[in-house]
């Protein structure tokens, strides 16, 4: 080959290298912006914010903004970056928010202990919302700290630490139009004045109702009870009356329980910190059982078990009571006292074992109390004994109500408590 050749192969061969090298991450900032589409102010404001929350949850946000990206896939190429830059920082997590200028392209990246506590779905309306219509006018700054005070808060909320913005502190930039200006105030001011402790971002961020299972089964509760509890998890799992007919999401939160290997109060306490975002997204926390305490009251609460077993569905660990068949005396003691309760005359040792078995129910009646239930709630907890019946007689847990009130007629309820 001649000279010349080589010497051209060699110069393509490191274009070629230069080309396909990765975007170093800055040593002093955490956003790398190539044609300084950022102001200086701004720019100062997302370094401090994401020292923030670096030093808060060791996850790091950082964006990178470039011009031209050539040929390559925008995704595949954030993706290098991201791993790149965590690898750099040495954090445990990483964001990045990246923006091909060229090529249109603007995406959030997510690695390490990030990917498990912000939901896809979310990622992608947030760039939707908060970034794409900033970079339409060419407000690239208000784009990237509105998606940061957005990531602020999220990470916050999943990981329970408690991060501040101070609307004060929230830069000016010189030449700024006025409508520039006004987005930035009004977007963080929403940021602070939706929130506990005057740093919740609700603007986007979660002012939806959870309505249905598979919209909870998509969020980031079952990757945050994960989280929480770790190797203690066995099951966290919504509960059976909230997937009983007549039960409405619009007027009543999903109950989510959970079983753990320790359901000490110093265990259960840490899921304390996620009790107000529950309440935003429409959940709420019910019992925490250990499976020492399930073997103890087999035979006390067998009705409550059969219904878990076979009525709930499990957001994350095992399928709760998976397999379980109660022992039929204990069972149908349990129904004829629960029937006897609501239909039956008591004596006063029945009416005291109906306190002491119906004392676990207090919560579910006090939700009913509220109008949770469109039926009536004596109605409601005859279906959730007669369940017990039905299994009794056929071996089989029913698959509605309509099966159990074919085979109990509500008028024979009253004959069939004497009856049991």
């Amino acid at each position: 080959m001649a000279p010349y050749l080589k010497n051209i192969l060699a110069a393509t061969l490191m274009l070629c290298a230069i080309a396909q090298a990765l975007p170093s991450r800055p040593e002093n900032s955490h956003i790398y912006d190539e044609n300084r589409l950022v102001p200086a102010q701004q720019l100062e404001f997302f370094d401090r914010l994401s020292d923030d929350i670096a030093n808060e949850t060791g996850i790091v946000i950082d964006a990178v903004l470039l011009d031209d990206i050539g040929e390559r896939v925008a995704a595949k190429y954030a993706e290098e970056i991201a791993e790149k830059w965590q690898a750099d920082a040495g954090r445990e997590g990483e964001v990045l928010i990246f923006v091909a200028q060229k090529q249109r392209r603007k995406l959030v990246i997510t690695r390490g202990t990030a990917s498990k506590i912000l939901n896809e779905a979310d990622l992608r309306k947030a760039e939707q919302e908060l970034l794409v219509p900033s970079f339409r006018q060419e407000r690239y700054g208000d784009g990237i700290l509105s998606l940061a005070g957005w990531l602020t808060f999220a990470i916050g909320d999943s990981t329970g630490k408690s991060i501040e913005i101070d609307e004060n502190a929230i830069p000016t930039e010189e030449g700024m139009t006025v409508r520039g200006w006004i987005f930035i105030v009004v977007v963080f001011g929403l940021l602070i004045a939706f929130g506990g402790k005057a740093r919740r971002f609700g603007f986007f961020d979660n002012m939806k109702k959870l309505l249905s299972v598979s919209e909870i089964e998509k969020s980031q509760w079952p990757g945050i009870f994960q989280n929480v509890f770790g190797d203690n998890l066995v099951s966290a799992f919504i509960g059976s009356e909230c997937l009983m007919e007549g039960f409405d999401a619009l007027e009543t939160p999903w109950t989510v329980n959970f079983i753990l290997k320790d359901n000490s109060p110093e265990a259960v306490a840490k899921l304390h910190a996620y009790e107000k975002r529950a309440r935003r997204d429409n959940l709420q926390f019910g019992r925490f059982y250990s499976p020492a305490e399930i073997v103890q009251t087999l035979d006390t609460s067998p009705l409550e078990y059969l219904h878990i077993a076979n009525r709930s569905v499990a957001l994350c660990g095992i399928k709760p009571l998976d397999g379980f068949r109660p022992h039929e005396e204990a069972l149908r003691k349990e129904c004829a006292e629960k029937l006897q309760e609501l239909f039956g005359q008591h004596t006063d040792s029945q009416k005291q074992d109906a306190r002491s078995s119906g004392a676990q129910d207090a919560r579910r009646q006090k939700t009913r109390a509220k109008g949770a239930h469109s039926k009536d709630a004596r109605e409601q907890d005859a279906l959730r004994v007669l369940y017990g019946v039905y299994y009794l007689e056929t071996g089989k847990y029913p698959e509605n109500n309509e099966q159990v009130l074919a085979r109990y007629p509500a008028s024979e309820w009253a004959e069939l408590a004497k009856c049991l």
